[in-house]
């Protein structure tokens, strides 16, 4: 009877093991659970000049179930805004070249400033057929 009872708990220990870990892994890893998001913004007529880019990490995140690459990383000041991000194929690697720029005039403390960025100018297949992706020459494991 003891054993039967254990066994039992056992089983209902698992199962709402399993039910919990599947809820969890469902959520979809979307836009919306990323801070500190930037959008390209251009100089225009301000004096610019470019700056440095550090990126900490690229993944495969979905948005409305199209797939999308989420960049993220630090800008040397908190003055640094992101100019341009473009992506190419070029043989079996996917590349991807992000610009900043920052106006030289502006006061701005020297602090690490993180970014998110969802570049959305790629396609399924892109992202499908490559693992790894090449920002501004260094290698990243999507």
């Amino acid at each position: 009877m003891i054993s039967s009872v254990r066994l039992l708990l056992y089983t209902f220990t698992i199962f709402v093991l399993i039910i919990g870990c599947a809820s969890s892994s469902q959520k979809d890893d979307t836009v919306e659970s990323y801070e500190n998001l930037v959008t390209i913004q251009e100089p225009d007529d301000e004096p610019h000049q470019q700056s440095k880019v550090y990126i900490d990490s690229v993944k495969k995140i979905t948005d409305n179930d199209k797939p999308i690459l989420m960049v993220s990383g630090t800008f040397p000041d908190a003055c640094t805004k992101l100019q341009n991000v473009t992506h190419r194929i070029t043989g079996d690697s996917l590349y991807l070249d992000i610009k900043a720029w920052r106006n030289p005039n502006m006061m701005c403390s020297q602090v690490l400033t993180p970014f998110s960025y969802i570049y959305k100018n790629i396609t399924e297949k892109e992202l499908r057929t490559h693992a790894k992706v090449i920002i501004n020459g260094s290698a990243y494991s999507l």
